[in-house]
């Protein structure tokens, strides 16, 4: 029933009417241009409705569009005219997406407002999304609550999702999880580069902070012959650092072995020896549970392929935690410092033109970098110059998020 709703909304051309003007009016109040043909509320409204029937939709772009309408109306009239916070909340509820109900103040404190039949819809849906991490319950998204279920019951997973889709927050609740026990537990986590290193390393030590089991060590460098191999450790190492630890002790092996950036295997001769390491840790530990995470690959059935493992569950996030926009800046005079900025919204749409902008106080190296950009944007290719950048940083990395 809701779906058939949801596809008479997806095929009425005034929903995609109404979502154009909103949309740009959004980009527009947020750059700071001027356009004509602003959305009103009447069609904010108008959109909230339609967002709350395409969220329970099965479809895809259904839902990513009812997280872009709902977000850039609320953002755009926020809740003074109508209760367009109380709206957003049921947009967010019914996309799953509970975590993003907590960012905005006014729609995180809007369930006592609700109908009662909104609220209880609401708070069946988050009771089946709530579980307990290192003694705190948190609600997940769809997409992380089935990393979660998939994690705990010790399958080996494929996972194409995002860096926005919150992995992660998953992924290290897991691992803290993992050493409850006391018992002896070794954690093999592979990153494509130093820089990730440190930043994981540096999240995992955050996440076991306070706790009072006994906290494991978090090992970054390769361990040489002579060190004695910790009981209860995890190791965030690049595939180099792990192939020297394989060779300096025989009997090292992995419980779990997480594989970030799995795409990086087709990577020439760094691809092949992480190829290598992941085969020695299988061949030392057998019943490793393991994990190739990766932010966008459609064949993840190729790690199962290429390792021999028939059990890899598969499943790649879709739904929309943020809702990026791709912005187009074009030079019309390098002189005079004027732009026009279009939007591919996704990246997947026709440009569509959101606002003409004036710079004033350039250097000579702006006008430099102005000219440049013109020069590039003649050929087609996206641009942005270094005067934009300064000025209007948020247009660059624009993204909607609740």
């Amino acid at each position: 029933m809701m779906q058939e709703l949801a596809d008479k909304v997806w095929k009425n051309p005034g929903f995609h009417d109404a979502a154009h003007r909103v949309e740009l009016a959004w980009l527009t109040k947020e750059i700071g241009g001027i356009l004509d043909g602003h959305a009103d509320i009447k069609d904010a409204t108008r959109l909230m409705r339609s967002a709350a029937i395409l969220a329970c939709s099965e479809t895809a772009d259904h839902r990513r569009a009812a997280f872009r309408v709902a977000t850039c109306a609320y953002d755009l009239f926020g809740a003074d005219q109508v209760p367009l916070d109380q709206a957003l909340r049921v947009v967010l509820t019914r996309l799953g997406n509970f975590p993003s109900i907590g960012t905005r103040a006014d729609v995180a404190s809007a369930r006592a407002s609700l109908p009662l039949m909104l609220a209880a819809e609401e708070i069946a849906s988050a009771d089946a999304h709530e579980v307990t991490i290192n003694g705190q319950t948190v609600l997940l998204t769809d997409f992380q609550q089935k990393l979660w279920l998939n994690l705990i019951q010790s399958r080996r997973i494929a996972v194409a999702a995002p860096t926005s889709a919150g992995k992660s927050f998953v992924l290290q609740g897991y691992l803290s999880a993992l050493f409850d026990s006391g018992q002896p537990k070794s954690i093999v986590y592979i990153v494509p580069t130093r820089a990730l290193i440190a930043q994981v390393a540096d999240d995992l030590k955050i996440q076991f902070r306070g706790l009072e089991q006994d906290v494991p060590d978090i090992v970054t460098v390769p361990v040489d012959a002579e060190t004695t191999l910790a009981e209860r450790a995890i190791y965030v190492m690049t595939q180099e650092r792990v192939q020297l630890a394989l060779g300096a002790h025989p009997d090292f092996s992995a419980n779990v072995i997480i594989v970030d950036e799995a795409h990086s295997i087709a990577d020439g001769s760094r691809g092949v020896l992480l190829q290598w390491v992941i085969d020695d840790l299988l061949i030392r530990n057998p019943a490793s549970q393991i994990l190739f995470a990766s932010p966008a690959i459609r064949n993840l059935d190729v790690f199962g392929r290429l390792f021999g493992l028939d059990d890899i569950v598969e499943f790649s996030s879709v739904e929309p935690t943020v809702a990026q926009n791709f912005l187009v800046t074009t030079v019309e005079s390098a002189t005079k410092g004027k732009l026009v900025i279009h939007t591919a919204g996704d990246g997947s749409r026709a440009l569509r033109q959101v606002a003409k902008l004036q710079l004033t106080g350039r250097s000579r190296a702006e006008q430099r970098n102005l000219s440049i950009s013109r020069r590039c944007s003649d050929t087609g290719i996206p641009t942005s110059s270094m005067p934009m950048a300064r000025l209007k940083q948020k247009v660059l990395r624009s993204s909607l998020q609740s």
